[in-house]
């Protein structure tokens, strides 16, 4: 699936320097993930209905340049490694105007239930375990 969430930047998201401070990138690709599963039609609020939970377990993120007010952010999102419990995404920022690219970097989760414990994503809602396959094999 080749998915892209556009993104402007606001002028709040910048610090004194007058780049986006590096704290706001991890909120970017949280809003980018969303919108990628809603398109496939797996929204978080559906997870969370079914009472499957998708806590954040690290990120890392490699800053490569800086984008400042108004500037415009395309992140490409996709699935690096799914085994049904744990889940890898992996994220491409780039500056829309100049093709540049901004960031490289990855979120690492789990599936649990509402007390975050792990459970098999394909136990609890076998159509969406079959989505991050079908995702995960898509690259």
């Amino acid at each position: 699936m080749d998915f892209t969430f556009e993104r402007k930047i606001n002028y709040y998201e910048t610090d004194r320097m007058g780049v986006v401070h590096h704290s706001n990138y991890i909120r970017f690709l949280e809003e980018a993930r969303c919108q990628m599963l809603a398109s496939c039609d797996m929204p978080y609020s559906d997870f969370e209905e079914q009472g499957v939970m998708i806590p954040v377990l690290g990120v890392n993120c490699n800053y490569k340049q800086h984008v400042t007010f108004n500037d415009v952010i395309e992140i490409k999102p996709f699935v690096k490694e799914f085994n049904g419990v744990r889940l890898t995404m992996g994220y491409c920022v780039t500056n829309k105007k100049t093709g540049n690219l901004v960031l490289t970097g990855e979120t690492k989760h789990c599936f649990t239930d509402k007390n975050l414990k792990p459970i098999r994503l394909q136990k609890q809602i076998p159509n969406f375990y079959e989505k991050f396959i079908t995702l995960k094999d898509s690259l």
